[in-house]
């Protein structure tokens, strides 16, 4: 199954809670806390674009969510 990488900005102090929701997401492979420019880091595993999406949507309705970016893998 190909990955994406998720990369989600959240309100100051809000990370740790989104992280333990975004953890508990089925299809997510590890979700970490990051220092830069983003708070969390999520790795997903796919079995369509649709469901990708839907995962995605999902994440940016939690609270404390500010903003994704979404990097998905290239199977060359």
């Amino acid at each position: 199954m190909p990955l994406a990488c998720i990369m989600i900005h959240c309100k100051p102090g809000m990370a740790t809670e989104a992280l333990s929701k975004i953890k508990e997401m089925r299809d997510v492979k590890r979700a970490f806390e990051t220092l830069g420019a983003f708070d969390i880091v999520a790795e997903f595993e796919f079995k369509s674009l649709e469901k990708l999406g839907v995962s995605v949507y999902e994440i940016a309705k939690i609270d404390g969510v500010l903003s994704t970016e979404t990097l998905v893998e290239t199977l060359l």
